[in-house]
């Protein structure tokens, strides 16, 4: 979309050469026509106020007793954006990435094929699960390591996690940790492939909890952490896209656009703030959450100071600018639909607390992600 450029094509009535010069020409025009000044600078300080209030809800909510909110309606707000990123993702992003790279001003720049936008948009979500992983990974060793654990027992984390029955077995080395409630028992014999070499035996006062729950708690909190912080970075990188998208829109399709991008705003930051109160840190807990939060709050108004600085000298339909937003439409897409499809509909669906819910609940859940993708859905029609 490239709203209130000058981007008419002029068809003469001289020779076709002549035609294909002017198409040429009008490729590279740039400028903004009927800006207003007054108008565009005041929606800086709309979305900075709609996105702030969307992010710092949740946020101080959470760490701020005095302004504690129903958790009923922070989970509901959550669920409600999560819709609207998954839409986002499929509805403005990806479809606004082939719009800008099957542009015919690009040409045969990107090699006559169609499907980049969705390439580089798995590209993308291959690239979010590998760095997840990768963290993940080197997280649960940081970890098993401050504990004193052996090294292979993170590598054998996941096979004996969520508590599965555990065999002790005879292995004379045998290495004790000891905790407030009692001590921990670790088998140190992990390279005996015939044995239940895993296991994890953590003693009570009366009896035995078998299972790897030892390290679930601080291991879930890690991948929360990082998953929140990736969703962050989508969410920042498609924000700048949008901000600049919307300082250079010009008459009425501003304010409709300008509506659009509040609602999806706020709406995003109400899943960010919502997972950024529930991120875990030894130390700053609400520093980080507030610094986070700010980033969100401050990134579109970014991207639109930058559109309004080279709204006379950028040129939309120029190869190199159709090629850079559809670049950034499409990983912004991809990132989007990783974050919103595992990091939140997946996992917010799926853990003990929301199958623990009332069916009325559950169902208020569901119902807030629908019309959260539904309402984005519908905007599409429009921005």
């Amino acid at each position: 979309m490239k709203p209130g450029f000058h981007l008419g094509k002029r068809h003469g009535t001289g020779a076709d050469d002549h035609d294909h010069d002017r198409e040429e020409v009008d490729c590279y025009a740039s400028g903004v026509e009927d800006w207003d000044k007054g108008l565009h600078i005041g929606a800086i300080f709309i979305v900075l106020v709609v996105a702030g209030l969307g992010v710092f809800l949740p946020v101080l909510g959470h760490y701020v007793p005095q302004l504690h909110m129903p958790r009923t309606m922070l989970t509901l707000g959550k669920h409600l954006g999560t819709g609207v990123i998954i839409a986002t993702a499929l509805i403005h992003m990806l479809p606004g990435g082939y719009e800008s790279l099957s542009d015919p001003c690009i040409g045969s720049r990107m090699g006559d094929f169609g499907g980049w936008p969705g390439t580089l948009a798995i590209i993308a979500i291959f690239a979010m699960h590998l760095i997840e992983f990768v963290l993940s990974n080197h997280a649960m060793g940081k970890h098993a390591h401050s504990h004193g654990l052996p090294e292979g027992l993170a590598e054998h984390h996941h096979d004996i996690e969520g508590g599965a029955a555990l065999v002790e077995n005879d292995s004379t080395q045998t290495a004790s940790l000891h905790g407030g409630a009692g001590h921990v028992h670790v088998d140190d014999g992990l390279d005996k492939p015939q044995e239940n070499c895993d296991a994890v035996a953590v003693h009570t006062h009366h009896n035995h909890v078998h299972g790897a729950s030892f390290l679930n708690d601080d291991m879930t909190a890690e991948r929360h952490k990082i998953s929140t912080y990736i969703l962050e970075f989508g969410i920042c990188l498609h924000s700048v896209i949008i901000g600049l998208t919307l300082s250079v829109a010009t008459g009425a399709g501003f304010k409709t656009l300008l509506i659009a991008i509040c609602f999806h705003q706020f709406c995003e930051g109400l899943a960010l703030g919502s997972r950024l109160a529930e991120v875990q840190h030894r130390k700053h807990a609400f520093l980080r959450a507030v610094l986070s939060a700010t980033l969100f709050m401050l990134v579109t108004p970014i991207g639109m100071v930058i559109g309004i600085g080279v709204r006379y000298s950028y040129a939309p339909s120029s190869p190199a600018s159709l090629i850079t937003m559809g670049v950034l439409d499409s990983l912004s897409a991809g990132i989007l639909l990783y974050s919103g499809l595992v990091n939140l509909l997946a996992e917010e669906f799926g853990t003990l607390e929301f199958r623990g819910y009332r069916t009325s609940k559950k169902v208020a859940c569901f119902a807030a992600t629908f019309i959260g993708a539904g309402v984005m859905a519908l905007i599409g029609k429009w921005a």
